[in-house]
C-alpha cells in the first residue's frame, strides 16, 4: 500500500505540479516588459509551486524510501550503518522481506536513532541488530557514549515511540550517566 501511494503521488500530483512550475516559467518569461506588477505575481506562483514541489518529493520519499525498493531492509539499514557519523556496525539475523509499512518504519527508526548517536552521545562506535522472531521484528541500537538519554515530548525518541504506536509495537530506552545507551524497539511484522 505505502508503494502505491508514493507511485501514485509521483505519478500524479508530482508530475502536475512540475507541469505548472514550468507553465508559470514560460507565462513569466512571455510577459517580460509588460506589467512588472504581473511578472512579480507569476515570479512569487513560480517559487510557490517549486517549493510545493519540494515538499511532495520530501513526502514521497518519507513514505517509502527508495533504498528499501533497491536494496531491501539489510542492505539500506548497512548503508545507514556505513554512513553514520560514528562508526557503526550492522546485525541482521533471518529478517528477510517484511511488510512495506515496517520496512519503513524500522528504516526511520534507525535513521533517527542513529542521527542521536552522532549529535548527543559522544560516542566512539555504535551497534544496530536486527533480528526477526517469528512475528516480531527486534532492532536495538546501542552506543558507547556518555549516557544519559531521555524521552523528551517533541525530540527524536519521542518521535520514535510514535511511529511504533502505529503498529502496536513497544520501544524501551536504557541510558545510565557514562553510559551505555540502548535503544530496544519490537514491531510486529505479520509470520
Amino acid at each position: 500500500e505505502l508503494r502505491r501511494i508514493e507511485r501514485d503521488l509521483h505519478d500524479g500530483a508530482q508530475n502536475r505540479l512540475v507541469s505548472v512550475v514550468m507553465m508559470l516559467g514560460i507565462a513569466e518569461r512571455s510577459l517580460q516588459g509588460e506589467g512588472a506588477q504581473t511578472v512579480e505575481q507569476l515570479r512569487r506562483a513560480q517559487e510557490a509551486a517549486t517549493e510545493a514541489l519540494s515538499a511532495l518529493r520530501r513526502t514521497v520519499h518519507d513514505i517509502y524510501p527508495p533504498i528499501l525498493d533497491e536494496l531491501g531492509l539489510e542492505g539500506a539499514l548497512a548503508s545507514l550503518a556505513g554512513r553514520s557519523a560514528v562508526p557503526c556496525t550492522l546485525e541482521a539475523v533471518g529478517v528477510g522481506r517484511v511488510p512495506a509499512a515496517v520496512e519503513s518504519a524500522t528504516y526511520f527508526i534507525v535513521a533517527e536513532a542513529l542521527s542521536n548517536v552522532s549529535k548527543h552521545s559522544a560516542a566512539n562506535r555504535a551497534a544496530v541488530r536486527v533480528r526477526r522472531r517469528h512475528d516480531v521484528l527486534e532492532v536495538a541500537v546501542e552506543d558507547d557514549g556518555v549516557g544519559g538519554a531521555v524521552e523528551r515530548p517533541g525530540g527524536g525518541y519521542a518521535g520514535i515511540r510514535k511511529r511504533l504506536e502505529a503498529f502496536e509495537g513497544a520501544m524501551t530506552l536504557t541510558s545510565p550517566p557514562g553510559g551505555p545507551t540502548v535503544l530496544r524497539t519490537e514491531l510486529p511484522c505479520g509470520s
